[in-house]
């Protein structure tokens, strides 16, 4: 055989070789989401105002923990961001109502009205923002399969506020009243808004 031939062959062969692996390419990664492992609905929802399956008003909060190698860090993580989602709710919530009664007893002050009722209504709006966390519970948990994520769901009853509102003796019953009327109104509002 004739050695040019043969290395011209080769060449050939080499050539051809390198031209089909060459081309070939890794196929894609393909994004994984969280609806490709079909989680709980309240995963991919918004923490905030809603009414639960018996009708109950609710406030929720949605935590998210990844990238925590130890899985209890990475559960406790996700409860406390979820706590922390719906105290901030509250917060948010409750600085309206106290915004929308300062403007009630703020008007009716000059009918004669008690400015001390007006600040023992402050005072208990501080004091509900910061025993919140004492009503609130962990409800739900889901780890995503394919990703080092947790979630968790915290809950919190509206019943559950307005005890916490009729538990502040230091206020009349009309501003009682007044304060659970608001919470009522603002749990509407809230849940229109999908918040």
């Amino acid at each position: 055989m004739n050695p040019m031939l043969f290395r011209s062959g080769f060449m050939m062969s080499l050539f051809t070789t390198i031209l089909f692996f060459g081309c070939t390419s890794t196929p894609e990664k393909t994004r994984v989401t969280v609806g490709d492992y079909q989680p709980p609905e309240w995963v991919n929802k918004v923490s905030g105002a809603f009414k639960d399956g018996s009708g109950e008003k609710v406030f929720y909060g949605v935590g998210t923990a990844s990238d925590i190698r130890s899985a209890s860090l990475r559960r406790s993580a996700a409860d406390d961001r979820a706590l922390a989602n719906l105290a901030t709710q509250i917060e948010a919530t409750v600085k309206r109502m106290a915004k929308d009664f300062q403007e009630v007893t703020g008007r009716s002050t000059a009918t004669g009205k008690d400015s001390t009722e007006r600040e023992n209504v402050a005072q208990a709006f501080k004091v509900l923002v910061n025993q919140t966390l004492s009503g609130s519970k962990i409800i739900d948990h889901w780890e995503h399969p394919a990703k080092n994520e947790f979630y968790s769901l915290a809950r919190i009853e509206l019943k559950t506020i307005e005890k916490k509102i009729d538990s502040h003796n230091e206020l009349s019953d009309e501003s009682r009243d007044t304060i659970k009327k608001k919470a009522q109104k603002l749990h509407e509002e809230m849940a229109k808004e999908g918040l």
